[in-house]
Parts: structure tokens; sequence; C-alpha cells
């Protein structure tokens, strides 16, 4: 009995007879005034949080979690003593100096890393690594912040810290591939405004510009596409960095984890990144994050250099990958100014473990060493609509393809769809005018583009400029 009471609430979303009665007594007018703030801290204070990947541990021996790098320090494989960069030159400390935390008679050794945007006088550590029973992958990495967890405060406190004269290698892949020029606050690869900004100059998108440019030159013939013709639109006003579009990515296209060594050698195998850059001064700074898969460009340099048409145009505009005509040369790679080719270096699959076949999607091909590999739309999920469509002899609809990171994404950031049809919804994005692609000069022509972000800050605050173009003055704007 109780069982079917308890889905019939939860379906419904509430209790039937357990709402207010009239009349009741409200809530004093005054409980926010009497809730008793917490008492100020001397010296440092530490907070101890859940981590953005293995939560409170209970994740620790996934893999693919472990691999992921978090949304805001982009740390891999560990965790750390995340501090500002204020608090790190008064403490003479850099990334991976070990210190030694004290807090309530406990002490733990923990490298740190320093982050802008941060609280000055303040570490946070996150909780749930470095367990002994986790399993094969959770074992042992990163260092376990419970140890420090006292009872009277478990979430925050007061604390000191020691410079042990030790390091440790934490890897971050923020600075892997990077794209921006380091130091150019013209490089035009996040482009943002304010609302007011905006609506004196809705065309801000292309002031950004490097170079104006005809597109309609370029040393290739333009291709008619008569049928469909796929792109991608994503909107950097609702995209959060949760990075679950990067996971998603991983289970839909049977993407292997590398393992720490082979991060920190530039080689994670992730086909889709999380760019983060910060704008503004390092105490508080914007924060922005732009998804990058690959652009699928018109006229993409990659398929021009490869001797063995590995990769190649398709009748719908897609850069495919023919993995058993790849022999590894990695032109492509090279040629990619975006960087979001990944090659198997190494024999990362596990091709003779049983239960690891049931893990893998059937669709899409498990690579071997010495491929290059990359997105492709998700193709296996174009391919399976297209022949939906046929049997009920009909046109593939607006929004029947979805993309693995598209349906996974919280704030339906990503938009992926025919731009050919100018009613479909990815249509109208790219019509937009904050809509623009990223490196323009350079005459690709992608099909992924992004639309700019528009902030509405208090005008009675300070605010940091918008990035890129003329309008910004930040000497931080890369990553």
């Amino acid at each position: 009995m109780f069982e079917r009471s308890w889905r019939k609430w939860l379906h419904d979303g509430f209790i039937d007879g357990t709402a207010s009665v009239a009349g009741a007594t409200p809530v004093a007018p005054d409980v926010a005034t009497r809730v008793t703030a917490s008492a100020p801290v001397d010296g440092l204070e530490i907070n101890f949080r859940r981590d953005p990947t293995i939560y409170d541990g209970r994740y620790a021996n996934n893999g693919w979690l472990q691999e992921l790098p978090k949304p805001m320090s982009k740390l891999t494989w560990d965790n750390a003593a995340l501090i500002a960069p204020a608090t790190a030159e008064a403490n003479e400390l850099h990334n991976g100096d070990v210190i030694a935390i004290q807090h309530e008679g406990r002490s733990l050794n923990v490298p740190v890393w320093i982050l802008p945007g941060h609280a000055k006088n303040s570490i946070t550590v996150s909780v749930g690594y470095c367990r002994t029973r986790a399993g094969r992958i959770g074992n042992a990495a990163g260092f376990n912040a419970y140890a420090l967890r006292g009872s009277t405060n478990p979430y925050f406190g007061a604390a000191t810290i020691t410079r042990t004269g030790d390091y440790y290698d934490l890897v971050g892949t923020q600075d892997h591939w990077t794209i921006d020029h380091e130091g150019d606050k013209n490089s035009g690869v996040v482009r943002s405004a304010t609302l007011d900004e905006f609506k004196k100059i809705p065309s801000f998108v292309k002031e950004m510009e490097h170079v104006k440019l005809d597109k309609r030159i370029s040393l290739y013939p333009d291709v008619e596409y008569r049928g469909q013709q796929w792109g991608m639109a994503i909107d950097m006003n609702t995209c959060t960095g949760c990075t679950a579009c990067v996971i998603a990515c991983v289970a839909e296209n049977n993407i292997p984890v590398v393992g720490k060594a082979q991060v920190k050698r530039n080689r994670e195998m992730h086909w889709l990144r999380i760019d983060r850059y910060f704008a503004g001064n390092l105490d508080s700074p914007d924060t922005y994050y732009q998804p990058m898969p690959c652009q699928q460009c018109e006229n993409a340099p990659c398929e021009v250099v490869c001797p063995v048409a590995a990769t190649v145009h398709s009748a719908e505009g897609l850069n495919d990958m023919v993995y058993n005509r790849c022999v590894g040369t990695r032109y492509c790679s090279n040629n990619c100014p975006w960087k979001v080719r990944r090659f198997n270096f190494l024999l990362f699959q596990d091709w003779n473990t049983p239960q690891f076949k049931l893990q893998r999607n059937p669709d899409v091909t498990v690579r071997s060493r010495g491929i290059m590999e990359k997105c492709t739309y998700c193709v296996q999920r174009i391919n399976a609509a297209r022949i939906q469509a046929k049997r009920e002899d009909r046109a593939i609809r607006d929004g029947e393809i979805v993309t693995a990171c598209q349906a996974v994404c919280p704030t339906d950031a990503i938009v992926f769809g025919d731009i050919n049809d100018p009613n479909s919804r990815v249509a109208k994005l790219k019509a937009s005018p904050r809509n623009y692609t990223t490196l323009e000069d350079l005459n690709t022509r992608p099909r992924t583009t992004y639309l700019a972000a528009v902030k509405n800050p208090n005008p009675a605050l300070p605010h940091n400029p918008m990035v890129g173009g003329h309008h910004a003055t930040t000497d931080n704007g890369g990553h």
C-alpha cells in the first residue's frame, strides 16, 4: 500500500492533504534577523566542499569522472587546496607547492592550486579523494580532506598553513590546445557585452572581427547543398561550464580514459572540451565558458592535407572521419586551428574484458592505436533519424536529431539542426546578431558558431569590460 502511494506522490510531485491550512500562523517576519551569523574566522578560513566530479567520493572509482576536468580549476585526477592569487602571493606559493594545513588539531599535506576569483584569505578543499577501498581507479588518488574535518564545523573553520618545501605535480587541461593569443585582448574567441552596450551596438560581435573579410573569397569552389546541411549554435549566455556535455560525448562515442600521465602530455581523448576564460582583475574576474567541439569547417584545412583521404567532406557538410583509412600522419591535427582532433598514441581501449563490451555504444566504432578521431556531430544519430524518416516516407523533422552533448545540456545551450531550413531553430539562432564564428579571419567557414554573452549587471556595481574587440581594456582576457 505504501509503495503504491509513494509512486503516486513521486508522479504527482505533491502529497494530497498536506497543503497549508488557511489562517495558519505565518513565518515570523523577523526570522532572517534572528538567524545566528557565523563567527568571523581569524587568519585563514578553510572550506570543505563536495567535488564537482566525484561528489563526496562515491564516484571516486569512475575513470570518466576522474579524468573529467573540473569546471573552474580544470584539474584532473586530483584535488588541491584552492587559493586566491593574493593569498598565494602573500605566502609565496605557486601551483603544486605542498602546504601543511592545520585545522582543529588535525593536519594534512596538500598541494595548492591558484584560482582567480577565489576569496582572499581562505582555502577550499574538496572531499572524496584518497580513498583506500574505492577500487583500482579511485584508490589513493588525490588527498583525503575528510582527515581535516571535525564535528564542530564540518563545512568551514579557521586554519593555518605551513610551507613544506615539497612539490606535487598537478595536471590541469586549461592550457592544452590554447587557441587565443596570450595577452591579446583582440583575439575575439570569447565575445560579450552588457545589455546597454548591446542595445547601443547590436552588431558588436561584427565589430570585434579581426579582419573584415569578403566571405565569398575562397580557394575552394562553393558547394550547393540541396538537401540537409547540418550545423550547431552554442549560446555562451546560458553555458555554465558544467562539463556534462563532455561526459555525454565520452559515453556516446566510446572515448577511452588515458590516465593522469597521458593527460599531462596533452593526450586526453575528449572530443569536446570546455575552455574557461577569465576577464578583468584577478580578484573578481568575469568567467566565461566555451564548449569547443570540431567546428565542421566548410573550407576545412584538415581535409586538404590528409594523404589517404581519411578526413573528407560529406554531401551534408560534415567533416567526416574514415577510421579504417587513417594511417596516423597527424597532418590534419597540425592543420586544425582549434586543435579539436585527438590521436590514439597508445592502445587505450581494453579489447579483452567482456563487461567493457556491454558499456560501449554499438553504433560507434571502437578505435585502435594510431587513429585520429574527433567530433562527428553524432553522425550515427543523424543516420538513425534518416533511416526512420525513410521508413515513414517523410522528411527529417527539426529537433528530431539531438546530439549527445545537446541532449544532456541542462541549460539548453547547444542547438543542432539543418541550417538549410530557415524555420529550424538552429538557423534562427545563426541569424541572431549575437551569432559569430571563432577565428573567422582564417575563412574556414565553421558550421559551429557561438552566441555572444550579453550580461545585465547592476549599474551601481563595478563590472569588468566586455571581452574581445576594441571595447576591452582588461589585461587578463585569456585562459
